[in-house]
């Protein structure tokens, strides 16, 4: 939903503000006979309607698109070369709500650990309250093939720009380049350009572009690409003769 204003602002700023309310004021004036001068309230009627129409279709495509994320198990976790991955904060029990909100404020630095790590280290979970910030997911490419599909990444917007996006991008491409994958694909639009600026800076390139049209607005759509090396062999696992 977070893409509801730029969709929004794209459509008032398009044609389909004046003919949006000069059907208003047409059925204002001529149907319901109301005088002229005050049809012109249609215009903030019109661009209520829009936001309304706007707000509808996210909400809806939202239900449509996301009901793999209640099926991670069957959708993510089958198939060895697909996979789910969350991103935790972990904070003390004992800090308070004042700083939770200074937390989401500040650029807090933070330590990036597994949980095989954290178990390492003797970190006490328990003693911690921990919540979701970010999701990452992989399937298999719409293409077929040896390549993989990246869904679901999302951070947020309290927490990024502080390095978790690009951790969680990382362990997707050593998950893909362990199990010999090709390539890594995904799709974005004109109005995730932070998450466009994440993907060119570590390596993926724009294929190419198609368009969608959202009341009547041309919205361009983006397919990224980043091909796989295989992974290095290991000494040990090189067979000597």
């Amino acid at each position: 939903m977070e893409t509801v204003g730029d969709f929004f602002w794209a459509a008032v700023l398009s044609e389909v503000l004046p003919q949006v309310s000069i059907l208003a004021i047409a059925i204002a004036f001529i149907g319901l006979g109301i005088p002229l001068k005050y049809c012109i309230v249609c215009i903030p009627i019109g661009i209520a309607f829009i936001y309304v129409v706007v707000w509808s279709s996210h909400y809806f495509k939202a239900i449509e698109l996301h009901g793999d994320l209640c099926t991670i198990s069957e959708t993510y976790m089958k198939d060895p070369n697909c996979g789910f991955w969350v991103a935790e904060v972990l904070e003390l029990e004992e800090s308070t709500e004042y700083d939770y909100i200074m937390n989401k404020t500040k650029k807090v630095e933070y330590d990036f650990m597994k949980e095989e790590e954290l178990e390492a280290r003797g970190v006490e979970i328990g003693r911690r309250r921990r919540h979701v910030v970010a999701t990452v997911a992989i399937t298999k490419s719409l293409h077929g093939g040896l390549k993989a599909f990246l869904r679901r990444m999302a951070v947020k917007r309290a927490y990024r720009r502080r390095g978790i996006a690009t951790r969680l991008l990382d362990e997707v491409i050593d998950f893909c380049t362990d199990r010999c994958l090709e390539g890594i694909e995904l799709v974005t639009t004109e109005c995730h350009y932070k998450a466009r600026e994440l993907y060119y800076k570590r390596g993926f390139e724009a294929r190419h572009t198609y368009f969608k049209y959202y009341l009547n607005v041309q919205q361009p759509m983006y397919v990224f690409n980043m091909n796989l090396k295989p992974p290095k062999a290991e000494l040990t696992d090189v067979a000597s003769f």
